[in-house]
């Protein structure tokens, strides 16, 4: 019995100092081996997922790794994982890359299947010029690609944004005969078109796609947005529209970061109808609440489209979006009611900012007087339309009903070029609403005036100024005198409202004294110079280009001056100090 058991205790020993085995023993070690390696060899497409996809205990473990590094430490615990995980994907490509080259080089043929696993191995770490290569290898050794393989190649060129491997991909399926199959064509031009999109060749993109509707093939919601988003961004909201009603026809549905690049672009062409469908679906479909200048620009567009119900949803949703609102958001929504020719609720639009306490400048009311510059023989009855819904809403709109607004309305109707009719409307109208006239009342007309070169009434407009209305004359209405006295065949009365111009302060404006030069150099007047040397002393630029023509032209002047000490210093010295004192 002891014998039995020494002899079982000598195995553990010979064991442990390494002692050779029986002869029967090793002689049928090799064999079994081999048919347990045989049996365990793990398939190439395996080996494949395992390095791609690595088990959930190693990752876990690498995890756990960084956290410990971290702990402690001043290092982010965020920043450390994602340098892990960079890294992780850079050994993943590397070993990928490894196995494919040293099995290529082994000469193995590979299945089909494992080439797709190869193909999905890169795919996973987006090398996408070996997924072609893989791709080429595959239709070589005689296994032909089907449509999943070049559906993922071309996914993953399209995701990058490289449209040159789409064409090689492309290449590939025509040099193996399955271009033409449906699937495969679908595929290869809606790649083609995100890839196009993607990487910011709009140009192009809209060729692929306007050659997709020839061939009969749908475009896909990924490639119609990109598409939509990248023609909105360089101005063509009519071919974006194209693009994307025909994808809606079609039950594609897209996003809001497209139609928010659609309002985007159409805001920025203010382009009305780009605008409000994508204002429509974001605000409505979407419940977006949007920037304000977002909100400003549809404003914008909506007042140059006239689209009154557009500005007043935006003013609506601005007051509730609790924003302040002042005269940026007033002012599009009264120009589209004028645009329309609704005065009357124009002028309640202006009678509540007036309530609110702005809009009483003359600049919110100019799009009062472009909207009445018309043609000279619709003018009046366009002027008197809008005074008789103002005059007939006076006692609820006593804010909007003030000489500002009159002074914006009789200078559209002299801008038409009915000077007289405006001139007469400025006693009736004032007259009629209880306005006073103001020095800006007599200059909004002398100023339609100098556009028809009618001095006849803008002369007798001062007249009534100075003796009906006692109203000391401002420097537009001086300004406006002397440039409808510079267009007459005599322009000397220019010079006499110019130095009355300056004896009450005022310093002329730097086009009047520039027209001046330039129509006595154009008439070779001395006095060209002395005026340039006027401008320099009120400290107004003298421009090359203004001396040059001054220059040219007085050279041939009638009596040129033989020096500067001779010539007047001043206009006030030609015409004498006591020449017009007002």
């Amino acid at each position: 019995m002891y014998r039995r058991l020494a002899r079982s205790l000598q195995v553990p020993a010979q064991l442990r100092r390494a002692a050779p085995l029986s002869r029967g023993y090793t002689s049928r070690a090799p064999r079994i081996f081999a048919k347990d390696l045989a049996a365990m060899a793990v398939p190439l497409a395996r080996q494949v997922q395992e390095i791609v996809h690595p088990s959930q205990h190693t990752q876990l473990k690498k995890t756990r790794a960084v956290a410990q590094s971290t702990a402690g430490g001043d290092q982010d615990l965020g920043h450390a994982l994602a340098t892990e995980a960079q890294r992780q994907h850079a050994e993943t490509h590397a070993r990928l890359q490894r196995l494919y080259t040293e099995t290529q080089a082994g000469g193995a043929q590979l299945t089909r299947d494992e080439y797709t696993a190869f193909l999905e191995g890169f795919n996973e770490t987006r090398d996408m010029h070996s997924s072609v290569s893989v791709l080429r290898d595959m239709r070589a050794s005689g296994a032909q690609p089907g449509a999943a393989q070049y559906s993922m190649v071309l996914k993953l060129a399209a995701d990058s944004g490289y449209a040159p491997a789409v064409y090689e991909v492309g290449e590939e399926m025509r040099a193996a005969g399955v271009a033409d199959e449906p699937r495969n064509l679908d595929a290869f031009y809606n790649s083609l078109l995100r890839s196009l999109a993607r990487s910011g060749q709009i140009e192009h993109a809209y060729a692929v796609y306007a050659e997709m509707r020839e061939h009969k093939v749908a475009a896909q919601g990924v490639g119609c947005a990109g598409l939509v988003a990248g023609l909105a961004q360089i101005g063509e909201i009519a071919l974006a529209l194209d693009v994307l009603r025909a994808a809606l026809a079609q039950g594609t549905a897209f996003g809001a970061d497209t139609y928010a690049a659609l309002l985007h672009g159409a805001g920025r062409c203010m382009h009305h109808e780009g605008y409000a469908l994508g204002y429509e679906q974001l605000t409505r479909v979407f419940g977006m609440q949007l920037p304000e200048g977002d909100y400003l620009a549809g404003l914008d567009v909506a007042a140059r489209a006239g689209d009154v119900a557009l500005a007043g949803d935006i003013v609506q949703r601005v007051r509730a979006h609790g924003l302040p609102l002042d005269e940026k958001h007033f002012e599009p929504l009264l120009a589209a009611v004028v645009a329309t020719g609704q005065w009357a609720r124009a002028f309640r639009v202006l009678n509540m900012m007036r309530g609110s306490g702005f809009g009483t400048t003359p600049a919110t009311l100019r799009v009062v007087t472009r909207q009445l510059t018309v043609a000279a023989d619709v003018a009046e009855r366009a002027a008197d339309e809008a005074f008789a819904a103002l005059q007939e809403n006076q006692p609820e709109l006593a804010a909007a009903a003030d000489s500002v607004t009159l002074d914006a309305m009789v200078a559209g109707l002299a801008r038409s070029g009915c000077v007289e009719a405006a001139a007469s409307r400025l006693s009736s109208w004032y007259a009629a609403l209880g306005a006073l006239r103001t020095a800006s009342s007599y200059a909004a007309v002398l100023e339609g005036c100098v556009h028809r070169r009618n001095k006849t009434v803008a002369e007798q407009l001062l007249a009534r100024l100075l003796d009906v209305d006692a109203l000391a004359p401002s420097q537009r209405v001086y300004d406006a005198m002397v440039r409808v006295t510079l267009v007459q065949p005599n322009y000397e009365d220019a010079f006499v409202y110019l130095e009355a111009m300056k004896a009450h302060g005022m310093v002329p404006p730097w086009r009047t004294m520039a027209a001046m030069v330039r129509r006595c150099a154009r008439v070779r007047d001395v006095r060209a110079q002395t005026l340039l040397r006027e401008m320099r002393k009120l400290g107004l630029v003298v421009t090359p280009a203004l001396a040059d023509y001054a220059q040219a032209f007085g050279r041939n002047a009638r009596s040129e001056p033989q020096g500067d000490s001779s010539d007047p210093a001043t206009i006030g010295d030609l015409l004498g100090n006591d020449a017009f004192s007002v």
